[in-house]
This record gives structure tokens, C-alpha cells and sequence, in this order.
């Protein structure tokens, strides 16, 4: 059982498709103020395991908890206080970098425009493309892509990242900048 101080907790949480189980009766505790990594091979469970944590698909038995928030019942309000990095990232891609995020931004913040504004040009300067936020997405390299990605998962300004494989389509000196900013 987590304390007040736990940010994560699982209980037993499983998650089986069709007669496979993806998660068996996994317990963890992620303290607060932690750096926490999920290792392991492909089909581990790992990419799975978030998403049931972010209440994009339902646990089969056991529970969880993110800021004390039931991971099933109360999912929305932890998506709040979240920022999400899918392993693939979709944009739209004839859509400008600072339009994505805008677009997005809008959605999180009831601001003035020019507050909303500012945030997107803060994001895609702490990713390293303020020089291309007006170019359109469909141009990018993965690597771009992948920090746009990083820039919008940040946007609503959370309390918590989950990041699945941020630096998966980086070469060496992007996968360097991108986990300096992280």
C-alpha cells in the first residue's frame, strides 16, 4: 500500500487479451519527485502498463492509484495533472509545429490567446525547434517529430510525465539534447 508521498501505486493489476496475459499481478510504488523507468523486451507489458495507468484501457482485475486518483473511476482527473508521450506520436501533419501544439494547448488552458501562444513558443524552444515551428509537421524527421512530441506532452504543464520510448527515433546527439531537457 502507498503513502501520501507515492505518486504510482498498483495493486495486482493485471491485463489479459483474450488468453494472453500482457500485465500478471504487477505491484509498484513510484515515489514522489522520482525518475522511473519500465525495462524490459518487446511485449513485455511495459507500453501496456501505461496506458492502463492513463485509463486508455481497463485493467482486467487489480487496481491503481496516480495522486490518489482510482486508475478505473477517476481516470479523467488524472489525465489533468498528466503529460503523455506515445511510443509513435501523431500529429497532424499538415499542420505548422506551433499549430499542433496550439491546437492542442486549447484544449488545456482557458487563457488569453496570447498566454496559450506563449506557452507553445516556450515548449518548441525547450525542444530545439523554435527555429521550425512554422514548418509543417509532414517535413519532419522522426527525430522532430519525437520532440514535438516531448514539447506537447509537457504543454498543459503536469505534474507527472509518462514517456514511452522518448528517445526511440533520435540519433545520438538528439537522444542527448532530448534527455538533457527531460
Amino acid at each position: 500500500m502507498g503513502t501520501m508521498d507515492d505518486v504510482i501505486v498498483t495493486q495486482k493489476l493485471s491485463k489479459i487479451f483474450g488468453s494472453v496475459p500482457a500485465l500478471n499481478s504487477v505491484n509498484i510504488t513510484v515515489p514522489r519527485n522520482s525518475i522511473f523507468g519500465f525495462l524490459g523486451p518487446n511485449g513485455a507489458g511495459k507500453t501496456t502498463l501505461m496506458k492502463v495507468l492513463l485509463g486508455l484501457s481497463k485493467p482486467t482485475s487489480g487496481g491503481g492509484t496516480i495522486f490518489g486518483y482510482d486508475i478505473v473511476r477517476e481516470s479523467v482527473a488524472i489525465r489533468e495533472r498528466i503529460g503523455y508521450l506515445p511510443q509513435q506520436p501523431r500529429f497532424i501533419d499538415t499542420m505548422t509545429a506551433h499549430e499542433n501544439l496550439n491546437f492542442t494547448a486549447r484544449f488545456f488552458f482557458s487563457g488569453p490567446k496570447a498566454s496559450i501562444d506563449a506557452r507553445c513558443k516556450e515548449m518548441l524552444d525547450l525542444v530545439g525547434l523554435a527555429d521550425k515551428a512554422d514548418r509543417p509537421i509532414k517535413g519532419f524527421s522522426g527525430g522532430e517529430t519525437q520532440r514535438l512530441g516531448i514539447a506537447l506532452a509537457q504543454i498543459n504543464q503536469p505534474d507527472l510525465l509518462i514517456l514511452d520510448e522518448p528517445a526511440s527515433a533520435l540519433d545520438p546527439l538528439g537522444r542527448q539534447e532530448v534527455l538533457a531537457v527531460m
